[in-house]
């Protein structure tokens, strides 16, 4: 009852934050300051259903659409405060539909992978820090397609980009913060994994690790590049959006393998 109840409330705020904000993007008409206040609630809501769907007393139930759910609650919350400071208003239009569509899932599919973490300090960092970065990076991802749509319309129709994108340095700023927070908390997240007991570490699957290891390495390729040779726009953005995929690629796709297909 509790569960139903706040997914529909979160499902149809956010939903109803999407409707008003493409519509005020449609007429070129200013965010009212007010949405902050049904967006605050549609996240309490998020965050309170992500709690109730993974913590389970002594056990957690980390399974797929658990982890979705609780990665776009940290992503709405940054950018609920990137709101605050009237920043990140097209970011909020992209966002919003990820956040609405990964709680839908949550309600209609539902997959297994109940652990422990009682008594477990390293490995609650690890996967706090894991989701941490996933959040952060998604949205970096979401940034690169909006720098990428910025750039195209800057060299086609500058006279028709929209006044919410900003500036395209102001953009490649935002997206250069966004993959440096990301990148540390998952440097954070591969060190913490070393630290783990033999036999978790086992169980991680190969192409996972390949995978997040690869995402690690094009990221940190990345930020040598825009922060000693001034790498940026077009060129920044895509490789951002490599490493950002494979990253999802790697966790998001075990998980589906390990819960849907092998089960």
């Amino acid at each position: 009852m509790v569960l139903g109840l706040l997914q529909t409330i979160s499902f149809l705020l956010y939903s109803g934050l999407f409707i008003y904000t493409w519509h005020c993007l449609a007429n070129n008409k200013s965010l009212d300051n007010r949405l902050i206040i049904p967006y605050a609630l549609a996240v309490l809501c998020h965050g309170y259903l992500s709690y109730q769907l993974i913590d389970g007393g002594e056990q957690q139930n980390l399974g797929l659409f658990n982890i979705f759910v609780m990665t776009t609650w940290l992503a709405m919350c940054l950018v609920g405060y990137n709101l605050i400071k009237h920043q990140a208003h097209s970011l909020l239009l992209v966002s919003l539909p990820i956040a609405a569509v990964s709680i839908a899932e949550a309600a209609f599919f539902q997959t297994a992978s109940v652990i422990s973490l009682s008594g477990k300090p390293l490995n609650i960092l690890h996967i706090l820090s894991g989701i941490a970065a996933m959040s952060i990076l998604l949205l970096a991802a979401l940034q690169s397609i909006l720098v990428l749509y910025l750039d195209r319309g800057l060299r086609q129709r500058p006279a028709h980009i929209h006044p919410w994108l900003g500036s395209l340095q102001g953009m490649e700023r935002y997206l250069t913060q966004l993959l440096t927070m990301g990148f540390i908390l998952m440097s954070v997240s591969l060190v913490l994994v070393t630290l783990l007991p033999n036999d978790l570490k086992s169980s991680q699957a190969l192409h996972k690790i390949v995978l997040t290891i690869a995402s690690w390495v094009v990221l940190a390729f990345l930020m040598f590049g825009r922060y000693v040779k001034g790498w940026r726009g077009v060129f920044a953005a895509k490789w951002s959006l490599v490493g950002v995929f494979l990253l999802l690629l790697g966790y998001f796709g075990s998980k589906l393998v390990l819960e849907f297909i092998l089960n």
